[in-house]
């Protein structure tokens, strides 16, 4: 309350006004969208529902509630286009301006390379016409190969408070609203640009049908209502139901044609699976090529099968013979995390490689964890059209709500469910065994992971390793890195959400201190990321090598590409670990070539051995203290750091010998830990499962 004070005292009772004003705003839309959708839920006829014109400004001035400079940009000439986002704005303002060129390329937002504009942009018409120098041209033309709204729609889909209400808020009778929203809260609170969201909105407006297919795919409730939206069974009467329900028009009129919303595979699967008259009927049809046959006979001539006359005409154009096999072909559907920047993500991708390879379908489903998952969400929309579901989420924090995460209703009947599960120590929370009894079966990387599990679940326990490959990636030298060349470099990555007590980076520190004298040119590269969300663990990490010149410490999240490009421009790899359920790393490590040393104990064990990597010496000592979400009596490794820095010190000094080391354990990995062989272990068990569930039928 003193005077000098008071400035900031103002100030911060401006911003919480400002905060409080903005939450008040939001439930105020919240409330208005719930009440309008009352309303024509109760028969209202003169309901808003008002769609938005995106090329009126005064329309799209009223829907956002701002004023124009907090909505929209001056305009800007050619010669300012100089990356993605002006040249989102020169080719926005473009076609506000430009009615000839919005009947030209109706799908410039919305289609692959603007539905043709980009070759238009390339020749003539863009130097002529927009009078684009090459650089602009390409800067416009690399715009329409991407898709600029992704972070857009991904802030929409991971807001689950706005699309209870808006679920249909890309659609024509739900864009005003979301515009708003967007606008008043989405854009500052995920960060966003307003090209990004202008440009979603387009995209929307060029593609009804696809933002109504988009929409059904993340919204359980609609799976839910109708399984077979999305097939020529059940299209129709989910447009008519979505017009009732939000409004006339909010089905677009141009969408009818349902022949070619899916697969025919996948839309008589799902038919089957949404009528329990066919399953009855045709029980053995999805199993067995004479009762697929006479499932579509009968679908086609029987009026019991009660379909609509253009879905019995589509069943009779149908080809039998070679639809037949592939209505019949084995497929799992995975719930993973494609998304999140971890080595889960290395995992799930490296088992749907593997049964890729085995021959077997997949449908994959992205699980959500946060707004900083990379902005692909939308990319993994599979519904569970198999029999059987990979579910490859940890027990926690994510596992109870794992189909709400994936936008995903559960099939029903219910699917046969295995959880992929890893850990780092031999014995696991009574916590997890809740979770297990929502689940057919685990599987799991290594033996040392299993034997925990196998002791606490009655459920079946198998050891079926993911598999391991090296995503392509472009080699680079260590400049690229802001690392100095002509100095031995360690590396040791890792994540900081991944617990740093048992990555110990710290006793890696204390080990190549040891080993190393500070004039000598060797190097050790710690990259970790998400440090933001462990400050403390940061700061003691960078204040333990601060002292020491060759260490290197970078916190950033790392494409997949620069990851393996930085191990690549390393000579070692090293992990002092106290425990680890796999060992991706040092598994990508000796695919690599690179020599390996490592903690020897955990799951890294399933592909190390003394021959073809250096194993450090540890004991078995009580975690001490609860580090969540390990109890303190829990046992994991403390690896010897004077055993590693020998280890360290000899490939140093070694250089043949540490090539030597590199090449057994690359020619070790590539016969163990190959994708191939993953993918026949995982689909001898799936074919298991399938025949034991046809002898129950």
């Amino acid at each position: 309350m003193t005077p000098w004070r008071m400035r900031e005292r103002l100030q911060f009772l401006r911003e919480r006004a400002a905060r409080e004003k903005k939450t008040q705003a939001l439930v105020h839309l919240i409330d208005r969208e719930r009440s309008r959708l009352e309303a024509l839920r109760s028969g209202g006829r003169d309901v808003d529902v008002s769609g938005l014109d995106l090329y009126n400004i005064d329309d799209v001035l009223e829907a956002a509630g701002l004023p124009r400079e907090q909505v929209s940009w001056k305009p800007i000439p050619v010669t300012s286009i100089e990356d993605r986002h002006t040249a989102a704005r020169f080719l926005i303002d473009t076609f506000r301006q430009r009615q000839d060129l919005r009947n030209r390329f109706p799908a410039a937002f919305s289609a692959p390379d603007g539905g043709g504009l980009a070759d238009w942009l390339r020749g003539h018409g863009g130097q002529g016409d927009l009078g684009l120098t090459p650089e602009s041209s390409q800067h416009l033309v690399s715009l329409l190969s991407d898709d600029f709204a992704a972070r857009a729609r991904q802030a929409f889909l991971a807001s689950d408070e706005i699309r209870a209400v808006l679920p249909h808020g890309l659609l024509p009778s739900g864009r005003r609203s979301l515009f708003r929203w967007f606008m008043q809260h989405g854009l500052e609170s995920n960060g966003l640009v307003l090209e990004e969201v202008w440009w979603l909105f387009l995209q929307a407006e060029g593609n009804p049908r696809a933002e109504l297919v988009r929409a059904f795919l993340f919204t359980p409730d609609w799976q839910r209502r109708f399984p077979d939206a999305l097939t020529v069974f059940g299209w129709s009467r989910f447009l008519e139901w979505i017009n009732q329900t939000y409004g006339a028009g909010s089905a677009p009129q141009d969408v009818a044609a349902s022949s070619d919303l899916l697969d025919p595979v996948l839309q008589i699967r799902a038919g089957y699976w949404a009528h329990t008259a066919w399953q009855t009927v045709h029980p053995q049809a999805l199993s067995n090529a004479t009762a697929a046959r006479a499932l579509l006979e009968w679908l086609i001539s029987d009026a019991e099968a009660q379909i609509e006359p253009e879905a019995r005409a589509w069943c009779a154009g149908l080809d039998k013979g070679s639809l037949i096999p592939r209505v019949l072909q084995e497929t799992a559907n995975v719930v993973g995390h494609f998304c999140y920047p971890s080595g889960l993500r290395v995992s799930v991708e490296a088992m749907v490689g593997a049964l890729g390879l085995a021959g077997l379908r997949t449908s994959l489903r992205d699980v959500r964890t946060d707004a900083r998952d990379d902005p692909q969400h939308v990319r993994f929309d599979g519904l569970e059209s198999g029999d059987i579901t990979i579910i490859h989420v940890q027990p926690e924090p994510f596992f109870a709500e794992v189909y709400a995460r994936a936008d995903l209703a559960e099939r029903t009947p219910r699917t046969y469910r295995i959880a992929y599960w890893y850990w780092e120590f031999d014995s696991i929370p009574e916590s997890w065994c809740a979770h297990a009894e929502q689940v057919d079966e685990v599987w799991t990387a290594t033996e040392f992971i299993a034997r925990g599990l196998r002791e606490r679940l009655a459920i079946p326990v198998r050891t079926l390793f993911p598999g391991v490959t090296l995503a392509p990636f472009q080699g680079r030298d260590r400049a690229y890195f802001n690392l100095a060349a002509g100095r031995f470099t360690f590396l040791f990555t890792f994540h900081m959400v991944s617990v740093m007590e048992r990555k110990n980076p710290l006793g890696l520190i204390r080990a190549f201190k040891m080993a190393f004298r500070a004039d000598e040119p060797v190097t050790l590269v710690l990259k970790t990321s998400f440090g933001d969300r462990h400050p403390v663990q940061l700061q003691e990490l960078r204040g333990a090598a601060a002292d020491f010149p060759g260490i290197t410490i970078i916190d950033e999240v790392f494409s997949s590409d620069d990851v393996l490009s930085l191990m690549h421009a390393c000579d070692a790899y090293v992990s002092l670990h106290r425990s680890e359920g796999l060992g991706l790393t040092m598994a990508e490590a000796m695919l690599m070539g690179k020599p390996v040393i490592a903690t020897g104990f955990s799951g890294n064990m399933d592909f190390m051995d003394e021959d073809n990597s250096l194993l450090v010496s540890y004991e078995r000592v009580k975690v001490g203290r609860p580090i969540p979400p390990y109890d303190a009596e829990l046992e994991w490794a403390e690896p010897s750091v004077e055993h590693a820095a020998q280890l360290m010190r000899k490939l140093y000094d070694n250089p043949e010998y540490a090539r030597e080391i590199g090449a057994r354990g690359k020619s070790s990995a590539e016969i163990n830990l190959s994708l191939e062989s993953a993918g026949r272990r995982m689909a001898d068990r799936l074919a298991e499962i399938r025949t034991l569930q046809r002898s129950r039928k």
